[in-house]
This record gives structure tokens, sequence and C-alpha cells, in this order.
């Protein structure tokens, strides 16, 4: 029999997990690509970086951070996450980092030095949300590091789960469902919002539909569909969204911006690199020409993203 549901701390009812047991399935763009999307200054948003890796703080949002330190501490002992305030307007960031590959470890000799580590992080992230206000919260996690995994799919109200067509992906999904289930069999109020298909060929449609009646099976009884949004695939715009630490919204401005200068200097008759004033700054290459149709897609997600999450608040009633 599942354990009782036990009750979601209200500071913590706009918490998204996003979440799969694979790596390279889009995770980490998709928390900051929608972080900086829905972000205003009248709207914040707290973006939660709990991969060791760390990508999204110092690659995807080009911040220092602090490694990690600070979600340790705070799963370890409980002590206040410190809040990188305003990496963009209205977007604040607790950094991640390699410091948390320590948390496997801390898990393991939980149950002999009485460390509570779903409680520490319930009691941080209620307290830093409270004081925020945030609109949502979105936590991008590691693939591989299962006791944090299982820690936060215990602290989270909503789960997201990206995924690319092949087989590792889609394995990875069946993977986290399974502990999903085991959360939720124990009493975690996490509730699954549903599979974002990441990396699409746009033009596949035969493909890209099979794929998601292949999902669905995989979430009947679960209560979720698959997002009807598909992010696809981009390369030149995802070597540049990680290597200017941009997000979508700010490459499409830069790239609009390169190409104005591009025609600018054409118009003025090039200058040759080697005539360029020495105190002249190198503008950063862009390799996007038009990278408005992913931004789009990211758009278009992250609305759905917030309609689901409205519904659910709304009740059965509404």
């Amino acid at each position: 029999m599942a354990a009782h549901v036990q009750p979601h701390p209200s500071a913590l009812q706009r918490v998204v997990l996003v979440a799969n047991q694979k790596g390279g399935v889009g995770k980490t763009s998709i928390v900051t690509a929608l972080g900086g999307l829905i972000a205003r200054p009248e709207r914040r948003v707290l973006l939660i970086d709990a991969d060791p890796q760390g990508n999204a703080t110092t690659s995807d949002l080009g911040v220092e951070g602090d490694r990690g330190r600070s979600l340790t501490m705070a799963l370890q002992y409980g002590e206040p996450l410190q809040v990188l305030r305003d990496v963009r307007p209205g977007l604040d960031l607790v950094a991640g980092g390699p410091l948390l590959a320590q948390v496997g470890a801390l898990t393991a000799t939980a149950a002999q030095t009485g460390l509570d580590i779903v409680g520490n992080l319930r009691q941080t992230l209620a307290q830093v949300c409270a004081e925020g206000n945030y609109t949502v919260v979105l936590i991008d996690s590691g693939p591989g590091d299962a006791p944090l995994l299982d820690a936060l799919l215990r602290t989270t109200r909503y789960l997201v789960v990206p995924t690319r067509d092949d087989d590792a992906s889609l394995s990875g999904v069946e993977l986290l469902a399974l502990r999903y289930l085991k959360a939720r069999h124990e009493g975690a109020p996490v509730q699954l919002l549903g599979v974002v298909l990441f990396d699409a060929n746009p033009r596949a449609t035969t493909r890209n539909g099979q794929v998601l009646a292949d999902l669905d099976i995989v979430l009947d009884g679960s209560g979720a569909t698959c997002f009807q949004t598909m992010i696809r695939s981009d390369r030149a715009a995802a070597l540049d969204l990680r290597a200017a630490h941009l997000t979508p919204a700010e490459l499409v401005e830069a790239a609009a911006s390169q190409s104005r200068s591009r025609l600018a200097q054409l118009r003025r008759g090039g200058k040759h690199r080697a005539d360029k004033d020495s105190g002249e700054e190198e503008e950063v290459r862009l390799w996007s020409r038009d990278p408005s149709a992913l931004a789009s897609d990211y758009q278009s997600l992250a609305r759905e993203l917030l309609g689901r999450i409205a519904t659910i608040e709304r009740g059965p009633s509404a």
C-alpha cells in the first residue's frame, strides 16, 4: 500500500525539478532557457543548479558561483542557501558545482549519523522561496547522482522530464519513472507534469509522432502527457548559447546585432582585422544566423509549463 502523501509546504508549491537519468538530454538548456524567458524584474524566478558539473552556473549563465558549496552545506547542515541575485533581470541563482559530489557519501552514512538531507533541503528551500516570492523555482539535476536526485524528488512539487528520441535517452526516462514512483509510494507529493522531446527534427513529423505516442504509453496511469512543444535541433545556436553564456532571448538579440554590424561594415567598405584600432574590442563570433525559431520553441514551452501548473492549481472543479 502506498504511503500517505505528505502535505507540501506552501512555499514549495511552485518548485519544478527537470530531470532524466541520462545525460545530454537538454536538462540544463531547458532550465536556463525557461528561467531567462519567464523572469522579469516584477516576476522573479529562482534557478537552482543541483548538478555537480555546474553547467547552468558557469557555462550557460556565465557566473563564477561557489562550486556548489552553499547547496551542499544546506543539504548537510541545513544552513541558509546563498542566493546570487539578478544574474539576469528577475532571475536569481543557487550555484552548482563539484562540491555537490559529496552528497552521495553523506547519504550513505545518513542512517548512522542522523543526517536528514530531505528535511534540511525542504526547510532551507522553503525559507528562500518565502523570502523571494518566486513565480517559479527551476531545479537542474545531474544525471548520475542518484542520492541527490532522490532528495530532490522528495522535495520538489513538479517534475519535468526532457529526452532525446534515441533509445538510451528513452531508457533514462524509464529509469527515472521508477525513482519517481518509488518517491510517490513513500509519500512524496511530487507530481509529473510531462515529458519534453529535446533536440528534435521539426521536419520528422512521423518519427516525432511515434516517439511521443511511445512516451505517452510509458506515462499511462501517471496523469501526465507529453508536452506539445518540442525543442528543435539547432547545433549552431546550441554552441553559441553555451560559449557566449547567453539565454535564447539574448542570443536572438545578439545575432540580430551582429547581422546589423556586418551590414554596416559592408556599407563602409569593410575593415580588415589587422586594420582595427588597437583599443577596439573584439566581437564574439556567433555561428547562429537566425536563432528565433529555437527561442520561439522555448517561449512556447514556458507558456505550456506555466499553463499546466495553473491548471493543477485551479483544481479538478475548475
